[in-house]
């Protein structure tokens, strides 16, 4: 089985060949990933939910002659070729008119929705098989309500759990890219009302593990489109036999923190905490996406500094429609005032506005550029003080944090995806301009004084600094912000694998014993003993004055 990444980078490859029409690279891209990849199954799959129609016609075609199977690929082909060609092929035009696919065919290419079902069906025929290619198809092309239509349908004919299970297979893959893109445009709604067919039925046949996990996917899919106390309840759903609580616990926590209910939230955690500490590495691994629990998988990131100045220059001549000067920050400015350039362990930029203009200005000049697109989902109707932005050409993310004054501070925050708004303070500044890799570009006027107010002693690297806990610029320190997010630090910690950082959170845990919401004294003890020190003290001495290697903060 290929994996995610391997196939991104094959339809990257052959969708930058199909648009060039370079088509004398096809032997070099075979050469390099294999024609049974190419031609596979899997592959053409992967190209359907990633809404490349014509990588899909180029590869069916390749597999119609090259595969060892070729009945499914053809129709793929066909069917592709009609909703391209807005007519039925002569292969789709020689189904009777009642077959499924060509009914659904029919709703593709007029934009239109099936009429309601009467009786067991019978007003569409077909296989089991050709029933859910019909299903597919009218997912690809984001006919989610006649998807369920179909797949509601076949499933009362059916009666059987082989459909079930296909159907729930296929909402499972889907489910991981949807959630990965991150699209303002998807239909929420309508995907948990397909997925809510299948996990009745799934119910009703007794099929335990696939109910649950798609119960878990409404769950997320309700959160995605915020709605907190739905997602509580799917979340919330029974546990079939050998279950595993870890993250529909999670998920109840985080649907309780956007919420506001942080009293609700910080007990969960804790308890996930508690019964992560009793797992196997391999067991958390498979819970959490990229997980790296034993730290063996982790490869280096090189940061690519031309890349980050274009985005930077980008940034400034966008920003500068709108007379707004963005100023370097956080580990950004870190970098430059240390090494005139970027810390080693660097993924994004870090850049600060300050408040003078409506935010939303702000988000009109960036989202009618072609070179950033913006996550809207870190707008508020409050203050908003973070808003991450993409840049398209290189993928460079940049964090654009928002300075407000309050009370003779300026104030800025991160918006947590946990669904919290931490906020840090700093003495108010103006700005100096500076080159910067090449670039003409502001910083705050005292950067040291701005430096200490974050990093405390920042002269010094310290590889296992925690900003989000440590930085004197916390406000409200000790509170239940600041403790829950230690909570999510460390559990961060744990599953990247970092067992360093995983001891320094602990620690910092150990000196708030006395909040009102400090983590229990044993579950501390017991995270440091499983993945922090317990994993150190044979292999690397704890000793505070050892130089550190690496600038982390």
């Amino acid at each position: 089985m290929a994996t995610k990444e391997l196939m991104l980078r094959l339809l990257t490859r052959l969708g930058r060949m199909l648009d060039q029409q370079a088509f004398s690279e096809m032997d070099d891209i075979v050469s390099e990933y294999g024609l049974e990849l190419v031609v596979s199954d899997e592959f053409i799959d992967y190209c359907r939910r990633m809404k490349n129609a014509s990588a899909v016609i180029f590869v069916s075609t390749l597999a119609v002659h090259n595969a060892a199977s070729s009945k499914r690929p053809e129709m793929i082909l066909q069917a592709y070729q009609s909703i391209a060609g807005k007519q039925l092929t002569d292969g789709m035009a020689q189904l009777p008119t009642r077959h499924v696919i060509r009914q659904a065919l029919a709703a593709i290419i007029a934009g239109t929705r099936f009429a309601p079902f009467k009786g067991q069906g019978k007003q569409f025929i077909g296989s089991g098989q050709e029933w859910f290619m019909a299903a597919e198809l009218c997912m690809d092309h984001d006919q989610i309500d006649n998807a369920a239509h179909l797949m509601r349908t076949e499933i009362r004919r059916d009666k059987t759990q082989v459909f079930v299970l296909l159907c729930s297979q296929a909402l499972v893959k889907r489910a991981s890219l949807l959630l990965a893109l991150q699209s303002s445009t998807t239909p929420w709604k309508a995907w948990i009302e397909l997925k809510k067919v299948v996990y009745k039925e799934a119910t009703r046949l007794k099929m335990d593990k696939v109910a649950h996990e798609i119960a878990q996917l409404i769950a997320e899919f309700h959160h995605k489109n915020r709605e907190h106390e739905a997602c509580i309840e799917w979340a919330s759903k029974p546990l079939p036999r050998g279950g595993n609580v870890v993250i529909p616990l999670f998920r109840v926590a985080q649907a309780h923190c956007h919420l506001g209910r942080y009293e609700k939230a910080i007990p969960l955690l804790d308890r996930v905490a508690a019964k992560v500490v009793e797992q196997t590495d391999a067991e958390i691994d498979a819970q959490f996406h990229n997980s790296d629990v034993g730290g063996e998988k982790a490869a280096k990131m090189e940061f690519n500094g031309q890349h980050a100045a274009l985005a930077l220059k980008n940034l400034q001549e966008v920003l500068a429609q709108g007379d707004i000067v963005p100023f370097l920050v956080s580990g950004t400015l870190l970098g430059f005032e240390r090494n005139g350039g970027f810390l080693p362990h660097d993924k994004d930029i870090d850049v600060g506005i300050f408040a003078t203009q409506d935010i939303f200005s702000v988000v009109d000049l960036i989202t009618k550029t072609p070179h950033f697109r913006m996550n809207r989902g870190y707008l508020r109707l409050g203050e908003t003080y973070q808003l991450p932005v993409t840049h398209k050409l290189t993928g460079m993310c940049i964090d654009i944090f928002i300075y407000y004054p309050s009370n003779g501070k300026l104030v800025t925050g991160v918006h947590g995806t946990f669904g919290y708004t931490q906020n840090f303070a700093f003495t108010p500044f103006g700005l100096k301009t500076v080159r910067f890799l090449d670039v003409e570009f502001s910083v705050p006027d005292d950067v040291s004084r701005n430096l200490t107010e974050n990093y405390g002693n920042w002269q010094v690297s310290d590889p296992y600094y925690v900003t989000h806990l440590e930085s004197p610029s916390t406000v409200d320190q000790g509170g239940t912000i600041h403790l829950m997010v230690a909570r999510l630090e460390i559990l961060r910690a744990i599953i990247e694998g970092k067992h360093l950082k995983v001891a320094r959170i602990a620690e910092f845990l150990r000196s708030y014993q006395a909040a009102e919401w400090a983590m229990p004294l044993q579950t501390v003890d017991a995270i440091d003993a499983r993945f922090g020190t317990g994993r150190l003290s044979d292999v690397v001495p704890l000793d505070p004055e050892q130089p550190a290697a690496l600038a982390y903060a």
